[in-house]
């Protein structure tokens, strides 16, 4: 990735889960909770996920533990020059399954209350970080990639958002 400041990576993490918070509101609530084919997530764990995966950064931030590493350190350091460049340049892997701690464990009840979720997350999430990065230098710890700096994890987090936009049907 080429190294962007953190308001640059801030400004794109933004207008990803600003996208993607659209896309969930034109959601159909007839088809909000029913999974799509293959019995992949319906759209409403996909929101869910999608504002789920704050939760273990907001806990790393406040100093207790985030996301549990999953792999061992040669297959983190294999992964991070492998994938995360591939990622960063807007191509999340297919398939790539999902830390425990941002699985959905239930869902909003309306498109959207699940956008608003998402957008209060996000804006949570900014300005912690943002706060924090004044003060000290910011790295929190992705369960694959190990310790990421702001601005990648903002990156991250807004391919992600992009990605998982994409699962949503019919959004504009």
């Amino acid at each position: 990735m080429s190294r962007i400041g953190l308001e640059q990576a801030a400004a794109e993490h933004r207008a990803a889960i600003e996208d993607a918070a659209r896309a969930i509101e034109a959601q159909p609530p007839a088809s909000w909770a029913v999974a799509r084919d293959g019995g992949k997530w319906s759209p409403a764990e996909i929101a869910e996920h999608l504002a789920q995966s704050y939760e273990p950064l907001f806990e790393e931030l406040a100093g207790r533990a985030g996301f549990q590493i999953r792999l061992p350190w040669w297959k983190r350091r294999l992964v991070r020059f492998s994938v995360l460049p591939k990622i960063f340049a807007g191509r999340f892997p297919k398939g790539a399954p999902a830390p425990r701690e941002s699985r959905p464990k239930g869902f909003a009840a309306t498109p959207a209350e699940a956008a608003r979720r998402l957008r209060g997350s996000a804006a949570r999430f900014e300005t912690e970080v943002t706060e924090a990065h004044r003060t000290r230098r910011v790295r929190l710890m992705h369960p694959y990639f190990g310790k990421l700096t702001a601005p990648q994890t903002f990156r991250l987090l807004a391919v992600h958002a992009a990605h998982h936009r994409a699962q949503f049907p019919g959004a504009p």
